[in-house]
């Protein structure tokens, strides 16, 4: 339980990053569709790192066990 919990953590932080990072690349273009885009990730990338970590944590690491 608690190492789900902590893969769960650390899959909240990676998504977050990368959706800051993608966010910072997509801004930086010059297609105001890439900019919207952009913007979205940016302002919502805690909401969507920590969704991702709650299904991760609920879901599981999606290998199936006996």
């Amino acid at each position: 339980m608690i190492r789900k919990l902590i893969l769960a953590v650390v899959v909240a932080v990676v998504v977050t990053l990368a959706c800051i990072l993608l966010s910072d690349l997509l801004t930086s273009l010059k297609v105001q569709v890439a900019i919207s885009i952009g913007n979205f990730l940016g302002n919502y990338s805690g909401v969507i790192g920590v969704l991702a970590g709650l299904w991760f944590f609920f879901a599981g690491d999606l290998r199936r066990r006996p």
